[in-house]
């Protein structure tokens, strides 16, 4: 009697075996229908609960994760009692994670963690996958690593030591990663003992060799793989331990071996059907033979993954290598030929979208070599951008919601950007935002964005994309080590454009914190601190400067920075300390490259307090050390400046002539002024013919001077006027000079309307009419409405034109009194009176305040109006005390006069 046979079964089968036979068919049939009849019995008995939770978790099963993350997020709401709620609330997180939505898994697992129950571990465990999935590869290895020590008999702990160990690897923590998986007393390791073929306990080994090679520990690496291959691999595995121990050879500087063992790669990953495996394959050979110099070789290598089995990224990858071995060889048109025979082979598939970006990145890295090697003005460098962007328009236009269009974009940005058309890079590098994905090249064309904005003089709306390249990508290495230092560099630059330098402060804050060791540290707080001593506060500019120095005292910044202490206390006029900061800056940093600025401002600061003999002689020194310096033309103007201040007018004009027909010096405001200032010297020695002819005249006739320097050119044609009316009168036409200087004068109102000299300039063109009116009469009329300019509502005279205008009145009005009507006295003692009075001027100008109380109180006189006349120089000695001795005088006799009349 088998084990399984019944007694009366036996008993049947001995006696009618036939019988027996029928019997146990009917049997089996009959068993078999009871079991259907209980199964269907059992589904019509179902729940709807049951059925509710069985649908959601057939469709996990199914792939259908859209729908299973839906159908058990209303499970749990419909049955919140039921016991099934944690898995089922387990499962809704696990289909949103099968989905890529990692923040939404995070949310629904975080926010019911209490509800866990028996599933608490399982809960912490896929709240750790959650994270590595989001990237927040911190996160995730301490939550595994508390799963670890909080769940020590969880099935998970295998899952969670391996996942620890992914996510440290993913931060470099490589030392950390090998003791995670090497350490015997590892979880890792205590787990892999019973599970030696299991796959995690595998990936962990691949992943311990790969922290090896990253960590410098190629042999133990070695040594790892060696053991590794022993084992019956999958060959996924093989291929990955194969691929693994070709680059631990290369990094080891052993190619051969490296090269020799891509054999066994290739054949590894064509066993495993997996086209990502053979690509890389090929990818690796060719890197090796690139290394061993066989560039012959590594360019076959990489055309095997042109083919049209290759995935695009590979076949792109290829194609860059290709070309780049082409351009070491300078084989621009064999590159070129590569991509247009490409896009011929491809002109409908992804791959021709590849071949156009490449092209177009390959013309624009030739212009960028030519702009580099100072090439700008050719044509071939023009030509390279513009084949460029034809290239990255194609590709636009041939794919637009392609692959790479958003690459495009940003690269049509960059060609726009170096042929300098701002506008229209700023909708390229718009358009690259909206097509590309979260990534470190949408984070460049964020930062190209902004630096348009910045640009443009759009400082809110750059700030806005600054920031977030400094917060939206976060989770990419290379963004935060390269573009986050240099994003926040310029919210301080733009904050400062916008004097807004509490923002500036608060991102320079934000520099020094997060990015200490960046170039843009110590230059940002150097940047502000200058800011700071420019608008006045040049003790809170010192202490960035303080700051600087504390933090990054070996910076090559440094020099600067003393310098720019030095400078804040020339902005305070506290020129002791100045000098002391000087002197002490070119003690210490003499041989610097900033030693010229230096010199200059320490000469500056010598003159501004007051030592003038120290001043010229550090200038003069300067012109001997630098002598073709961009600073030394202030040098030389400030000792032609001090020889005209010292009235030294002969070395003042040597010194001024000197520095404009210098050849070491550019054309440019300065050198105008050396040759204004020239004539001023001659003029002051009363030269005015060499005043006039050598050095205003051929100003006037510089067309650049005078469109250009506008305030210059009207002072120069003021000059000439002035010069006209003191040269010597030619006995034939004695009127001649003052027509010429009229001619002269009325060149400022026509030529610049809106300069301050347009007043003066009327009120000298007066007194040319004033002086033509003794010879002519009819030119009273002239001189009367060339002061009246002057004096005109809208006039900008200031108050010394103005007076100047009413005394030139009165003198005319005083010239036709004598000649036309007597009365007209009374009109000229108006003009001046409004002058002492203060009718027609709010203040006064002390020479003609003079002019015109001598001349109203002597009218006054001359038709014995001797108390006005006392009234008036009692005004004069009240408003110009030290006109006392010379008025008091006058003011006597008038009495004398007064008190003789009234005898």
């Amino acid at each position: 009697m088998t084990e399984h046979q019944t007694p009366n079964a036996k008993h049947q089968g001995d006696t009618n075996p036939l019988c027996c036979r029928f019997w146990n068919l009917a049997f089996g049939v009959s068993l078999v229908f009871a079991v259907l009849c209980v199964g269907f019995c059992t589904a019509n008995a179902q729940t709807p609960e049951s059925r509710v939770y069985d649908a959601a978790l057939h469709a996990y099963e199914d792939g259908i994760f859209d729908l299973a993350e839906r159908e058990f997020a209303a499970f749990v709401q419909t049955y919140p009692n039921s016991p099934r709620v944690p898995e089922a609330i387990l499962y809704r997180a696990r289909a949103a994670l099968r989905q890529q939505h990692a923040k939404v898994a995070l949310d629904i697992l975080s926010t019911n963690a209490h509800r866990a129950g028996d599933f608490a571990d399982q809960y912490r465990y896929w709240i750790g996958e959650a994270h590595r999935q989001d990237t927040n590869y911190q996160a995730a290895a301490e939550t595994f690593a508390r799963l670890i020590q909080d769940f020590p008999a969880s099935p998970r702990l295998l899952d969670a030591s391996y996942g620890e160990a992914l996510a440290r690897f993913k931060l470099g923590q490589w030392e950390r990663v090998i003791d995670l998986l090497r350490n015997t007393n590892s979880t890792f390791q205590k787990q892999a003992v019973a599970r030696q073929n299991d796959e995690l306990v595998i990936r962990g080994e691949l992943l311990l060799a790969e922290a090896l090679l990253e960590n410098g520990m190629a042999s133990q690496a070695e040594a790892v793989l060696r053991l590794l291959a022993r084992r019956d691999l999958l060959p996924e595995f093989a291929w990955r331990a194969q691929y693994t121990l070709c680059r631990v050879q290369l990094a080891d500087q052993r190619p051969a071996e490296a090269l020799a063992g891509t054999t066994n790669l290739i054949a590894a990953a064509t066993a495993s059907g997996r086209r990502q495996f053979q690509a890389e394959s090929h990818a690796l050979q060719a890197t090796i033979l690139e290394q061993l110099g066989r560039e012959g070789a590594a360019a076959l290598a990489h055309e095997r993954n042109l083919s049209e089995n290759a995935p695009a990224e590979f076949r792109r990858q290829a194609l860059l290598r290709i070309i780049e071995l082409l351009l070491r060889q300078d084989n621009i048109a064999g590159a070129s030929q590569k991509l247009e025979s490409f896009l011929a082979q491809y002109p409908r598939e992804i791959d021709s979208e590849v071949a156009l970006l490449t092209l177009g990145e390959l013309h624009l890295r030739r212009h960028l070599a030519l702009v580099a090697a100072g090439i700008t003005n050719l044509p071939a460098a023009q030509t390279n951008l513009q084949t460029a962007l034809a290239h990255f328009d194609r590709l636009i236009t041939n794919a637009p919601f392609g692959d790479w269009v958003g690459k495009a974009h940003l690269n049509r940005g960059w060609c726009l950007w170096f042929d300098g058309k701002i506008p229209e890079c700023q909708e390229a590098f718009k358009a690259a935002i909206d097509t590309l994905p979260p990534s470190p090249d949408e984070a460049v064309a964020r930062f190209k964005l902004a630096d348009v904005q910045f640009q443009m003089r759009e400082y809110t709306n750059a700030i806005a994309n600054y920031r977030a390249v400094v917060t939206a990508y976060d989770t990419f290495p290379d963004v935060q080590r390269e573009l986050a230092p240099q994003a926040l560099y310029q919210i301080v630059r733009a904050n400062i454009e916008l004097n807004d330098l509490p923002g500036a402060s608060a991102a320079m804050q934000q520099i020094v914190r997060s990015y200490g060791e960046s170039p843009y540290a110590d230059r940002g707080l150097l940047l502000l601190g200058q800011r700071f001593t420019q608008v006045n506060r040049a003790a809170d500019g010192r202490a960035l400067f303080s700051l600087f120095i504390s933090r990054y005292p070996d910076s090559q910044l440094l020099p600067e920075v003393e310098l720019a202490i030095a400078r804040s206390y020339v902005e305070e006029r506290d020129w002791n300390a100045a000098l002391r900061e000087y002197e002490s800056w070119l003690q210490r940093f003499g041989t610097n490259n900033l030693r010229p600025r230096a010199e200059i401002n320490y000469a500056f600061a010598n003159y501004h307090a007051g030592r003038l003999t120290n001043a010229l002689t550090l200038f003069t020194n300067f012109l001997a050390s630098f002598p073709t310096h961009p600073l030394a033309p202030r040098a030389k103007y400030w000792v032609g400046s001090f020889y005209y201040d010292q009235q030294k007018f002969a070395d003042a004009e040597l010194h001024f002539v000197e520095l404009f027909k210098s050849t070491n010096w550019p054309a440019g405001e300065l050198k105008y002024q050396a040759q204004m200032m020239a004539g001023h010297s001659a003029f002051a020695r009363q030269d005015y013919k060499a005043a006039k002819d050598d050095y205003y005249l051929p100003l006037l006739n510089d067309n650049t001077f005078v469109r250009d320097y506008n305030e210059l050119a009207a002072e120069v044609f003021f000059a000439v006027g002035d010069t006209l009316t003191l040269q010597e009168a030619d006995s034939a036409r004695p009127t001649q000079r003052f027509e010429e200087a009229i001619v002269a004068f009325e060149k400022i109102p026509r030529l610049f309307p809106n300069s301050y000299r347009v007043p003066l300039a009327w009120g000298r063109i007066g007194d040319c009419y004033r002086q033509l009116a003794s010879y002519d009469p009819k030119f009273f009329e002239n001189a009367t409405n060339a002061y009246n300019q002057v004096l005109a509502p809208t006039s900008t005279a200031d108050i010394s034109a103005r007076s100047q205008a009413e005394v030139g009145l009165g003198q005319v009005t005083e010239q036709l009194a004598r000649t036309l009507d007597p009365d007209l006295w009374k009109l000229a003692f108006q003009h001046y009176y409004n002058v002492v009075s203060g009718r027609s001027v709010e203040r006064i100008d002390p020479h003609w305040f003079r002019e015109a109380g001598n001349a109203a109180a002597r009218l006054a006189e001359e038709h014995q109006q001797w108390d006005v006349a006392i009234r008036i120089y009692a005004r004069m000695i009240e408003v110009l005390p030290p006109l006392r001795p010379m008025v008091e005088r006058k003011m006597e006799r008038a009495r004398e006069q007064l008190r003789t009349e009234t005898r």
